[in-house]
């Protein structure tokens, strides 16, 4: 257990995602008890032990569906599928290992802080910076490592503007925001122009920044801001909050238990009738290979 906790803070420090799955219930006969723990990353790969048989297939599919969404889910795995349709949050599975016995496995994906990277010292500048921080955002200021996925918000307000905004105008992240009047920013984008920017470029920015709050104030009008990023952070329900290619795998059938096989990664596999079937092990190959 230690060493998948050990696991997980490198993982985070690299800002890595994974899933930690935690076995949370079960009934005999099963090889995971409660607290049994593994990590599972986003290539599919498994360290820890919550199950094997047709257990592991099952939690690495469900895994790499909880780096996508983002959600946490709670696994049900058992020879009467035991939840109802109705229960959000459940995804209930059939046992289908000759073992037997039943499994609760919670999935919980840790997936990397949203990067924003704020341009400027103003009051509003420190605001956005402290208000995203305590909102799970990883506040950065290198220009470089500007993404589809990342926050920008210009709030130089009267210091720098023209530097500042050049030092950003250009790319294309996920929200740009510039805090600023209706004249400045004209002014500001005309230099832009000037500088060789296109209107397609400059189009990318949202001016001034921030929700229509009504606000006046610096810190509501660093509030309006945050809101704006937060709105459209969760405006998407399916997310893709994984940040990397994700591990795909074919699946088929196991035409003797029912379990959900890997073809990528079948270790027990005949040929009928011209195709591969595959099974979950070597008594279900048997099985069918039997004449």
């Amino acid at each position: 257990m230690s060493d998948v906790f050990d696991e997980s803070l490198e993982l985070r420090a690299r800002d890595e995602p994974f899933v930690l799955a935690t076995v949370v219930a079960y009934k005999s006969p099963q090889s995971a008890k409660p607290g049994s723990r593994a990590i599972i990353k986003s290539d599919g790969s498994i360290s820890g032990w919550v199950g094997g048989g047709c257990v592991q297939p099952i939690v690495l599919r469900e895994a790499q569906q909880a780096l996508q969404t983002g959600e946490p889910k709670l696994l049900s795995i058992s020879p009467d599928a035991a939840h109802a349709d109705d229960w959000k949050g459940v995804e209930s599975y059939r046992m289908t290992c000759e073992g037997g016995g039943s499994l609760e496995i919670y999935l919980e994906p840790v997936l990397p802080k949203p990067e924003l990277l704020i341009v400027g010292d103003s009051p509003v500048a420190e605001t956005v910076a402290q208000l995203g921080e305590m909102l799970e955002f990883k506040v950065i200021s290198d220009p470089s490592r500007i993404n589809e996925k990342t926050y920008v918000v210009v709030a130089t307000m009267g210091n720098g503007d023209e530097e500042g905004l050049l030092s950003v105008l250009g790319s294309k992240p996920k929200y740009f925001g510039l805090v600023a009047s209706e004249k400045k920013s004209k002014a500001l984008f005309d230099y832009a122009r000037e500088k060789g920017y296109t209107d397609e470029q400059i189009g990318l920015i949202k001016c001034p920044a921030g929700l229509a709050l009504g606000g006046e104030t610096m810190p509501e009008i660093a509030l309006s801001v945050i809101a704006e990023m937060i709105q459209l952070r969760r405006a998407q329900p399916a997310r893709p909050a994984l940040e990397l290619p994700i591990a795909t795998t074919a699946e088929a059938i196991d035409p003797i238990c029912g379990m959900t096989v890997a073809t990528a990664t079948a270790k027990y596999t005949s040929v009928y009738e011209g195709r591969t079937i595959y099974f979950c092990c070597l008594r279900c190959k048997e099985t069918f290979d039997r004449p």
